[in-house]
């Protein structure tokens, strides 16, 4: 089991309003993954990429943690479909466009590098394919509640994000989530 942080996400830990918020952003993401090939960037302990795992033809959930992946590879190890990677570097070793389908839930704001991520994540996106991103709105967040997360190295406000995403991406569509 791993240990609960604060950090991440894990089933059972953390409360309701926390639980509801990370499992609705999946149960979205499972209506756009019939039949497709999908990246689950920042998989943690792997409950995520499980569920999308119930309607794509095959999931692959990546986190930089060795303990989450070796965790995620044996609870979830009877999904057929389910494959997890420890993330080494910048550089993924899959081929360019090999997913159809790219997860990555409140994940961008703990890296160091968003930039180095967004670009290596559009390297790995199919030409037709489907980003599915989401990081707190710091206006909300974090200014709002004078709250600082000591794991959060980049907040962004949504127009910021927005801009930050169309540096990227063609076309960007902002969905929003409220219990």
């Amino acid at each position: 089991m791993i240990d609960w942080t604060g950090e991440r996400f894990i089933p059972g830990n953390g409360g309701t309003q926390l639980r509801y918020e990370h499992m609705h952003r999946y149960a979205m993401a499972q209506s756009l993954v019939d039949g497709r090939r999908v990246l689950d960037f920042g998989s943690g302990e792997g409950y995520g990429t499980a569920a999308l795992a119930s309607r794509a033809a095959s999931v692959t959930g990546v986190d930089i943690d060795p303990e989450a992946v070796a965790h995620a590879r044996t609870k979830y190890e009877a999904v057929l479909n389910v494959s997890f990677e420890v993330i080494t570097d910048n550089r993924l070793p899959f081929s360019d466009g090999s997913f159809d389908v790219i997860t990555c839930f409140e994940v961008i704001e703990h890296v160091p590098n968003p930039n180095a991520v967004i670009e290596e994540i559009a390297r790995l996106l199919s030409t037709d394919g489907v980003l599915l991103i989401s990081t707190p709105n710091k206006a909300e967040y974090s200014d709002k509640n004078n709250f600082n997360n000591e794991y959060h190295l980049k907040e962004f406000h949504i127009e910021e994000f927005r801009e930050f995403l169309q540096e990227h991406f063609a076309s960007v569509n902002f969905l929003g989530q409220r219990l």
